[in-house]
């Protein structure tokens, strides 16, 4: 691999010859010095520079493109190098939005390394939005995201898993005693939802618009984790996957209602960049996929509302 490429690719990203150093485990002067080898080499100027940042030049952001290209063709070669030697360990990169990630993928792992312990996963776990950016990008192999819009990006997406959404409260909240929906308690109330970009947050934004109210005041937080925990004390409500949330209800910390005029769900799928040339792991990774199945849920019993 070019060196200096890399070098350049990482300053360009970063956007601090710093920052990009510590990266590479090298001296900021060294990586000064690859950039203006590379800049004498193509004759051209790669970076504005100034006192507190550096940015890609016209020129720059040219060979940056080309640059990354190049890059992800030395990772192709390695990968398929890598799989003419079989007892070589490999690197899988998998992305997955935060739900998923934290909650569905660490057993998906499990079992997939038991079967192929010589395919090393690498775990990214981001909202949604940024995973399918990754993928696009090629710095990722695979990825889970709830539900599947990915807009024009060159993705081919495949189903994989649906979980009811519910709405959740601490447990002895006045909404769990009552037999019909109450618009108006459900506007007034403090909503704990996910941030912009998650599929979770977009299933949230849609059941606002099937109830028909504008909640006063919302909470937005990057961790359903923290959501469930906020709720528990008594912070506010939201609205979650149901297997997300059953060892709380089980546990009677949190309640949950599933209205039976809005049964929602979070579809899961897992995707990869339909141009990219993929590894023997990503191949086998979807075979085992394909096969996958999750234990049986342990049933939750849930108030049924019907819209009044």
């Amino acid at each position: 691999m070019d060196h200096k490429l890399e070098i350049f690719v990482t300053t360009a990203e970063q956007k601090s010859f710093t920052r990009a150093a510590q990266l590479l485990h090298i001296t900021p002067s060294a990586v000064s010095l690859s950039i203006k080898n590379l800049e004498k080499k193509l004759e051209t100027t790669l970076f504005d520079r100034n006192n507190k940042y550096v940015q890609l030049t016209t020129a720059g952001q040219l060979v940056y493109t080309q640059a990354k290209e190049i890059l992800l063709k030395y990772d192709q070669i390695k990968y398929l190098l890598a799989e003419l030697e079989p007892s070589t360990n490999t690197s899988l990169s998998i992305g997955a939005a935060y739900t998923f990630g934290e909650y569905f993928l660490p057993s998906i792992i499990y079992a997939f390394s038991k079967r192929y312990p010589s395919i090393i996963p690498e775990i990214t776990i981001q909202n949604s939005k940024a995973i399918v950016e990754q993928i696009h990008n090629q710095e990722l192999d695979i990825a889970f995201i709830v539900q599947s819009e990915v807009g024009d990006l060159d993705t081919e997406i495949f189903p994989f898993y649906e979980d009811d959404l519910v709405m959740i409260t601490r447990p002895d909240h006045p909404i769990l005693k009552s037999n019909k929906v109450d618009r108006t308690m459900l506007e007034a109330e403090t909503w704990i939802i996910r941030e912009v970009g998650s599929g979770t947050r977009e299933m949230t934004d849609r059941f606002f618009s099937q109830l028909g109210i504008s909640p006063k005041r919302i909470m937005s937080f990057g961790s359903s984790q923290t959501i469930k925990e906020s709720v528990a004390l008594g912070l506010g409500i939201s609205y979650l996957s149901e297997s997300i949330v059953k060892s709380e209800i089980h546990a009677g910390t949190l309640g949950a209602i599933n209205l039976m005029d809005f049964e929602n769900k979070n579809s899961f799928h897992y995707i990869i960049n339909r141009s990219q040339i993929h590894s023997k792991p990503v191949m086998i990774f979807k075979e085992f996929l394909n096969t996958y199945t999750f234990s049986e849920r342990t049933t939750i019993s849930l108030k049924k509302r019907v819209k009044e």
